[in-house]
Order: C-alpha cells, then structure tokens, then sequence
C-alpha cells in the first residue's frame, strides 16, 4: 500500500527472498501500485504492501470462500470489460465518475484478459502466513476502515503474527486502494508513519 521514498533496499526478509513477480509493472498495474513497492520490508524500518491470504481457513478469515474466488475467475473469463466495470467503483471505492476509478480501470483494460486472470489467481490463491515469523523489522500496518479484499481483522492477523515490532492504524477510507481514493486521508498517516520509530 505504502511507496517508498526513492530506494528499493527490499531484497529479502532473513533469507525469504521476495517474489520475482511481485515488481513488475503488471503486477502494480493490478494493484494499483505506483513507483517503488515491496511485497515485505527488508532491513529499513519503512511501510509496506502485504497480502499474505484471502481465502478463509478453519481459524483465519481473509474475507473469501473459495466459491466468491471462483466466481470471480469465472467473470474475468467470461466478460473481462464487464467485470472491471463492476470491479473497478468496488476496489477503489467510488463510482465511474471518479477519476480515481477511471483511472484504475483504464490500468486494468490495458492489461491482456489472460494475463489478469493469471495474476488474479496467483494473487486470491496465495498463501504467505507461514513467512510471518520471519519478518522481523518494525512494520507500519496502514488499512481502510471499508475495504473490499481485506477486512480489518487481516490487519489484526499480521500485527499478531509479524514476529517484529508492529502498529495498526485503520484510517477513516473506503476501498482496496485508499492512495487513490481518499489521498488526503491517506498522506498525513503515510508522512506520520514514516516520521515515527516504532522501536522509540
């Protein structure tokens, strides 16, 4: 969720070696990432995007049954321009007039429907819990109190289970993507964060 200023130190957690795919373009067109992101943070104590599961378990929920995960492998199959039109207001939070939503859903149409569905199977199908022992520099949690993909208990998941230092803030946004719908929200938590020593 959270930019880096300027650097991408963000190689590896202890040995876990971050993802190849995780920085590519493609892989930030769909998240709606812009610049420098990294999946965990590295030695720098700065903020982070994380999605470690969306599918329920028997003692965790991520907010998805593997039925709601189907369907929406399904919808991208069948009708790709479809389903970002009705993806698109949800994840970000707005209707098709925001210029937020137009312009993720412009991001989205640029990428080939078979690649998306690849991306968004590798993404929902996921399952990361198992490296959150291993983080362990201090970590930023930054989540929007409405989020479509991940519900605020995920947000209370990682604090519990990073085995560093870690703060929640659920911020007053809605939407998966609240750097582009809600900004000034967004930025003053950001510039907080990144001012503050959790370890202090």
């Amino acid at each position: 969720m959270a930019q880096q200023l300027g650097h991408d130190p963000y190689e590896s957690v202890r040995g876990v070696t971050q993802p190849e795919w995780h920085d590519r373009p493609l892989i930030k067109t769909i998240l709606g990432l812009k610049g420098n992101f990294s999946l965990i943070t590295g030695s720098d104590p700065d903020l982070m995007y994380f999605f470690h599961r969306y599918l329920n378990d028997a003692d965790y929920y991520g907010g998805f049954e593997q039925e709601d995960l189907d369907q929406l492998f399904d919808a991208i199959r069948a009708n790709y321009k479809a389903w970002v039109s009705g993806f698109a207001p949800l994840a970000v939070g707005g209707d098709m007039d925001s210029i937020a939503v137009q312009e993720f859903s412009r991001t989205l149409f640029n990428v080939r429907p078979d690649i998306a569905l690849s991306v968004a199977q590798t993404i929902f199908q996921s399952d990361l819990r198992n490296i959150l022992g291993l983080v362990t520099v201090p970590c930023h949690i930054v989540q929007s109190t409405k989020d479509l993909a991940v519900p605020v208990v995920v947000s209370e998941y990682l604090h519990r289970n990073i085995a560093g230092e870690s703060i929640v803030e659920v911020m007053p946004s809605e939407g998966h993507l609240p750097q582009l719908s809600s900004p000034e929200i967004v930025i003053p938590v950001l510039l907080r964060h990144i001012r503050y020593d959790i370890e202090a």
